[in-house]
């Protein structure tokens, strides 16, 4: 009876359900161990007063036969045998132990168990009174057993349940429901709930112990999810802080990205303002950016013929990346971009040459406005490294630079129309000299990657041949250009290798570096996302 009183003194604290669990347990595993030892008791008793006896009585048969010199040598030692072997039994212990001591030694540690139990939940309970009883009510509501009320004609075995058996089943249906959504941000928020339902269920287990594992990892997914909400929610909140000109600018030019990514593109990206006459980019000069025009009119020219216009939402010096050609460093520049005057559809330069008019031409000059131009840059390693890491943004990049590509093709279509090009076939043959070029820019750069790199770029590399009609005779120009065969490029290097530059080698080397700190960067994103 003490171990039940023992048992009662520490649940106190505890919830009645428990309580009341233990505490008949306890009390019917006390009675059941009380009678197997009075009984293990008298049976001891009987044991060590036989053993005693029978000790005393060849011990002092041992002493008086040595002095008695009548009896033989086999009677002494089978006595001193017979007093050997009880020892050994006494120490060893029975060799059939009784069924009745097996249970009391397992009642015993069942109590022992019960009452670790309890002292562990009691100093796992808070100190706070008020927080004590919000405890008790809450394992007291959980834990309570309510019965289905279902008719006897339906079934007529009886069927109960408690609440945190309801947690429990609650928890395994949001997690299966989550990997039906496609929305990243529900994805995480039905996590967090099944998770956090997982809680309950495992610190109210209908068992009455806490499921320690499964509730430590339960609480490490609700920290990462959670984190992984907060920077999303960060992100869109972030987005929509962003000035109304840059919001408008988006839906109109790039509505293939969502708020979020280009908020990210606008992060690392600095906005530069050229006025006219300023020229942006010189021909066969190293360009290390990538630039969209937000305002104003680009011209873009090949040997001093002008070959195409840049608008407000095209991008300059994409090079590549519409086919997937993730190019980091700089490009060679395959044409000079300037800032021209505004060109009037209205008025043709033949009429402008012509015109006499003292009067027309003050109301020109008067009426024109100068041509000004805002672009955002962003450094091509920089938006090469955001790419490599966040595929979302990289294929929504993809479908604006696909969809610009269409736009600038209609816009030389326009600049025939409006009269903006003198001679059309030196037109096109600049376009062309001017294709190859750009393709030649992005063969060097390739080519200063190491071979495998090269390698893993030849599909991406047959998709921009494919797109701009880049046929093997173009191929084997731009090679040459380089320096390179066409059996070479196959190869991935040169067969004058040992004539390679010092320059040469400390670029390739800082380009395996690069690849080494972006892998590792992408790695480290990867784990915290």
């Amino acid at each position: 009876m003490a171990l039940s009183v023992i048992a009662g003194s520490t649940c106190k604290r505890l919830s009645l359900h428990r309580a009341s669990t233990m505490i008949a347990t306890c009390s019917s595993s006390s009675r059941r161990i009380v009678n197997t030892a009075a009984l293990s008791r008298r049976r001891c008793k009987n044991q060590c007063s036989i053993f005693n006896h029978r000790n005393n009585c060849s011990w002092s048969q041992y002493s008086s036969s040595s002095n008695n010199s009548s009896i033989g040598r086999h009677q002494r030692r089978m006595m001193v045998t017979t007093t050997s072997r009880q020892s050994t039994s006494k120490q060893r212990g029975p060799k059939y132990p009784n069924h009745q001591t097996n249970k009391a030694s397992s009642s015993s540690s069942t109590i022992r168990f019960i009452l670790s139990e309890a002292i562990t939940l009691e100093s796992l309970l808070p100190r706070s009174p008020t927080l004590r009883h919000l405890l008790n009510i809450l394992n007291t509501s959980l834990l309570k057993p309510r019965s289905i009320p279902l008719p006897r004609y339906i079934s007529p075995q009886h069927y109960s349940f408690t609440l945190s058996e309801c947690f429990g089943h609650a928890s395994f249906i949001l997690v299966a429901a989550s990997y039906a959504t496609e929305d990243f941000l529900q994805l995480r928020i039905m996590a967090v709930f099944g998770s956090g339902a997982m809680l309950f269920f495992t610190y109210f287990h209908p068992h009455g112990r806490v499921l320690w594992l499964p509730l430590k990892w339960n609480l490490l997914f609700i920290t990462l999810n959670s984190y992984r909400i907060g920077r999303v929610l960060f992100k869109r909140y972030m987005a929509d802080q962003l000035p109304e000109k840059w919001k408008k600018f988006r839906e109109e030019h790039l509505s293939s990205l969502d708020a979020v990514d280009f908020y990210k593109l606008y992060c690392i990206a600095k906005e530069e303002t050229y006025e006219e006459g300023e020229v942006v980019m010189i021909q066969g000069t190293a360009n290390p950016n990538v630039r969209i025009v937000i305002e104003g009119e680009l011209e873009v020219l090949r040997d001093g013929t002008l070959t195409y216009v840049l608008e407000k939402g095209n991008f300059v010096s994409e090079s590549g990346l519409h086919s997937g050609l993730l190019l980091s460093g700089s490009m060679e520049a395959c044409g000079s971009i300037v800032v021209g005057p505004p060109f009037d559809p209205n008025t043709s330069a033949g009429e402008k040459q012509n015109n006499t008019d003292e009067t027309d031409t003050v109301q020109t000059k008067q009426i024109r406005r100068r041509n000004k131009v805002r672009v955002l840059t962003w450094d091509r390693s920089d938006l090469v490294q955001l790419l490599e890491t966040d595929k979302g943004l990289y294929n929504s990049l993809k479908a604006c630079l696909s969809w610009d590509i269409v736009r600038k093709l209609k816009t030389q279509r326009h600049m025939l129309v409006e009269g903006r090009v003198k001679d059309p076939k030196s037109w096109t043959k600049k376009r062309e000299d001017q294709g190859i070029s750009r393709y030649a820019a992005i063969l060097q750069n390739m080519l200063r990657h190491p071979p495998e790199e090269v390698q893993a770029m030849s599909e991406e590399l047959n998709k921009y041949r494919l797109i701009h009609h880049i046929d093997d005779s173009d191929h084997e120009r731009a090679l040459a250009k380089c320096g390179w065969t066409k059996e070479e490029f196959r190869l991935g290097r040169q067969e004058k290798e040992d004539e390679f530059e010092e320059d040469d080698m400390e670029e390739v080397e800082s380009l395996r570096w690069r690849k080494m700190t972006r892998l590792s960067n992408k790695v480290v994103r990867t784990l915290l996302q």
